[in-house]
């Protein structure tokens, strides 16, 4: 698959925290003052229970937003979304991924009221599975130039000539040479399966064993792994009504992978204390993961930290949609460092560096016009995030040898001032990274990060459970 969750840390809490001004107006630090995104306590309300909600729904868009759709998140009455510098760059990528379902996040509403106003809105996340490769051929259904047949892993493959199958999934079986370069059905007047269709009226499968389920102008049957319509591709319809596209306004069941819950069974993204008021949702802050593909064979890897919803809440029938959905937060300096081994030209990134190295020791940080310490500081010209998660004042990310062609971080400035360098073992190999470095208690010094903020929608949704 080309999505990934990562499920080992994730989501909690809701928007009532007070956001209180910070950052750079702090550069002491206040140890009194909790962190910006501090978790609150679940609304009393239904407990969440995976597949026993009110609702069921999947984001059907997602694109990386422009600054002025970032939220206040730091309190200082302006937009937050340094990261909206890779939007239009990004937003084709996600666009395809969406696609081929290769990026499906579904949602679950319990203890939901409909769109009314209501005090207590709480819902969790899953990683959704629609494509299949059931008969694993290296096939996927229901994308494009896919498998037409996922029970058997003879197709797709070369035309065979006279076993009246659709052999390599083009939506004809045992096509002739038109005489100008095309394929058309043979002249066979047959029809051995008896669904009504010969082979030259354009069944694609007059198999007696399976051709009575595969007839060309009949719905595409979601799910089966068979090319119902024959247009070329198992569970993805384009002639019929029923289309099987998990995002359109029919909902269509797909499977949750079960990484989506912990040993207990309870989902790892879960929201529990949002509200609805003046018909928008509101929730957060909290943790939220998900890979987002920018350019080819480069995704970014999204530990949203302190995120925080706004949605307006549209009720059809029995679906409530989201729209104009906004999900804003923080990408830490941790978790940046931790996205490592890709190459990705356009930013200078190596296998060898992480999307830190990128962001805070070469271009990529002037793409997202990152601040930096002032001349008059001791590493005058470090780069820093734009958001102060812990509240000691903004942590610097530095590369100390700004002329050796090593363009990576190995010093991390804490808020107070207080220095912390990668260590190295006698060879010259990283063996803890800057970031990495925790307080007394254990935990993370480097909590500072680069502000996104996400546009999505949604659209109904049937969840089957694994």
């Amino acid at each position: 698959m080309k999505y990934r969750f990562d499920f080992t840390t994730l989501m909690a809490a809701a928007l009532a925290l007070p956001l209180v001004a910070c950052g750079g107006d702090d550069p002491a630090g206040d140890d009194d003052l909790p962190d910006l995104f501090e978790p609150q306590p679940a609304c009393e309300g239904d407990e969440i229970v995976p597949f026993a909600g009110q609702n069921q729904s999947v984001i059907s868009f997602l694109e990386i937003g422009d600054l002025q759709d970032g939220l206040d998140l730091d309190g200082d009455g302006d937009p937050d979304n340094k990261l909206a510098a890779v939007g239009s760059v990004a937003r084709e990528a996600i666009e395809d991924a969406l696609t081929e379902y290769d990026l499906l996040i579904p949602l679950e509403f319990f203890d939901l009221d409909g769109g009314a106003a209501d005090e207590c809105v709480k819902f969790s996340l899953y990683l959704g599975i629609y494509k299949q490769d059931a008969d694993a051929d290296g096939a996927d259904t229901a994308v494009e130039d896919g498998d037409c047949d996922d029970t058997s892993n003879a197709r797709p493959a070369a035309e065979i000539a006279g076993n009246r199958i659709d052999d390599d999934c083009d939506g004809i079986a045992d096509e002739v040479d038109d005489g100008m370069g095309g394929q058309v059905p043979p002249e066979d007047t047959q029809d051995l399966d008896g669904d009504g269709v010969t082979l030259g009226d354009g069944d694609c499968d007059d198999s007696v064993e399976t051709g009575a389920a595969v007839t060309p102008g009949e719905p595409e049957i979601c799910g089966d792994g068979r090319d119902n319509d024959c247009d070329g591709v198992a569970d993805r319809g384009s002639s019929s009504a029923e289309a099987c596209d998990p995002f359109d306004d029919t909902p269509n069941a797909f499977d949750i992978d079960p990484l989506s819950f912990d040993d207990d069974g309870a989902p790892l993204i879960a929201f529990d204390n949002g509200k609805i008021e003046g018909g928008k949702l509101y929730a957060g802050p909290s943790l939220f993961q998900v890979s987002i593909p920018v350019i080819d064979d480069f995704s970014l890897d999204l530990k949203i930290t302190g995120a925080q919803i706004i949605a307006d809440v549209v009720v059809d029938g029995d679906v409530v949609r989201l729209e104009n959905g906004q999900l804003g937060g923080v990408l830490d300096a941790q978790t940046a460092d931790n996205i490592r081994g890709l190459t990705v030209e356009e930013i200078m990134l190596t296998p060898e560096d992480s999307l830190l190295d990128a962001a805070f020791a070469n271009v990529l940080g002037a793409l997202l016009a990152l601040p930096a310490l002032p001349p008059e500081h001791p590493r005058a010209g470090c780069k820093t995030p734009d958001i102060d998660v812990d509240r000691d004042g903004l942590e610097a990310f530095c590369d100390s040898n700004l002329d050796d062609e090593i363009k990576t971080v190995d010093l991390c400035i804490d808020g107070d001032g207080t220095e912390y360098w990668d260590e190295v073992d006698g060879q010259g190999n990283v063996t803890k990274h800057c970031t990495e470095f925790t307080d007394d208690s254990g935990k993370p010094l480097f909590k500072d990060g680069i502000s996104v903020e996400l546009n999505f929608a949604t659209t109904g949704a049937i969840l089957n459970q694994p």
